[in-house]
């Protein structure tokens, strides 16, 4: 099985995003220059140039065939499972599902299962910290809400504030499958997933560490 993906450019380097043949080849180049002038600088270089590779990892990702589970949207940990009413998409009583990004975690977000964009919005903002809770609703952030066949669905990605390079991967009316890349953000970030309380059964807790379209974080039970 394929991993889902939209119209975009393919990665010259596996494992990478499309970005890191471009900071990769400076890096190294960097590298080989040190070597002819200055070796001792040569390690410095290399290190540099893998940590800068390590913020463009875009591992490949393939979700379990399970119609009725509703997949992790981003790496990182779960800060919170909250009951929340949900305004600007959803408007019904939700279980808001907190992710936090961490600044070395995968910046890739995915979609949480089969459904369609319904709903697209991109605001700039403050670059407050996470721990903020106006941060959610001030700082630079993207809405991606979600038809499904369970119902509507809201995802909120916050950019942290060395994050402030938040970049949406997909468009209003495009069909999404489970794994499928819709948003990009680096040096950390906030994902919230907004779904109507009586369509999940949450399978994770505060602290669980989990991974974009590998880790459950629920089961529909509509």
């Amino acid at each position: 099985m394929s991993e889902p993906t939209t119209n975009q450019r393919q990665p010259a380097l596996p494992g990478l995003d499309v970005e890191a043949t471009t900071v990769v080849g400076i890096g190294l180049g960097l590298t080989g220059l040190a070597l002819g002038l200055r070796p001792r600088l040569a390690p410095a270089t290399l290190a540099l140039t893998a940590l800068a590779a390590a913020l463009f990892r875009n591992p490949r990702r393939i979700p379990p065939d399970e119609p009725r589970t509703i997949f992790a949207v981003a790496d990182g940990h779960v800060q919170e499972v909250r009951e929340v009413y949900e305004h600007r998409f959803v408007h019904s009583d939700c279980l808001r599902l907190t992710t936090i990004i961490g600044p070395l975690d995968v910046p890739i977000c995915r979609a949480p299962l089969a459904g369609r964009v319904a709903y697209l919005e991109q605001l700039t903002g403050d670059h407050r910290p996470l721990r903020d809770p106006q941060a959610a609703e001030r700082n630079q952030r993207l809405y991606i809400g979600l038809e499904t066949t369970w119902g509507p669905m809201l995802i909120a990605v916050v950019a942290a504030p060395l994050g402030r390079w938040l970049r949406c991967e997909t468009s209003l009316g495009a069909t999404l499958n489970p794994g499928t890349r819709i948003a990009n953000v680096r040096f950390g970030g906030q994902v919230d997933l907004y779904v109507q309380r009586d369509v999940l059964d949450p399978l994770v807790v505060p602290g669980n560490r989990i991974l974009a379209g590998r880790s459950r974080l629920g089961a529909v039970v509509a």
